[in-house]
């Protein structure tokens, strides 16, 4: 397998600047207010905003998640770097809830951001880690399914933008 297949690449503009996009992804109280999916809208346990940090959160969806990043780089603000998971109440890493498919249990995501007459162009580049090949291949398998949940997790930060 080529290592490109296992990137995932997603581009969107905001009208707002780069610190604001910045500032919403590093703000706990912003964060609960437009990350994660759209029918599971969550609750910020914990976050620590620094390279080594995490953030720790509950989506309260049909059923109850838990997720977790673990924060790697941090370049205000131009680019924030962290392992996404599914987790337990503890904060621990779980396999994630999905009967029958084997997603990886740890994403290496990276955003970038520029700006450009005051719209933010937010660079989403993501992969697995300390994946098996059936996870690689779930995860490849899955890509329309991470378009339409960033894309709706990205209507909501849209919303949250235009409304601050």
């Amino acid at each position: 397998m080529e290592p490109k297949d296992k990137i995932f690449t997603l581009t969107r503009t905001f009208k707002a600047p780069r610190k604001k996009v910045f500032d919403a992804f590093s703000d706990a109280e912003a964060l609960a207010k437009w990350w994660g999916p759209v029918e599971a809208p969550i609750d910020v346990i914990k976050l620590d905003f620094r390279p080594g940090g995490f953030f720790h959160y509950k989506m309260k969806g049909a059923q109850v998640n838990y997720g977790i990043f673990h924060y790697k780089e941090i370049d205000a603000p131009n680019s924030i770097v962290w392992v996404n998971s599914f987790a337990n109440e503890k904060g621990e890493i779980i396999k994630p809830p999905f009967e029958g498919i084997d997603v990886p249990r740890e994403m290496l995501v990276r955003i970038t951001l520029s700006e450009n007459n005051g719209a933010t162009t937010l660079t989403l580049v993501s992969e697995p880690i300390n994946a098996s090949e059936k996870e690689i291949d779930t995860f490849n398998a899955i890509r329309e399914s991470m378009v339409q949940g960033f894309g709706g997790t990205f209507n909501q930060l849209e919303n949250y933008l235009a409304g601050i």
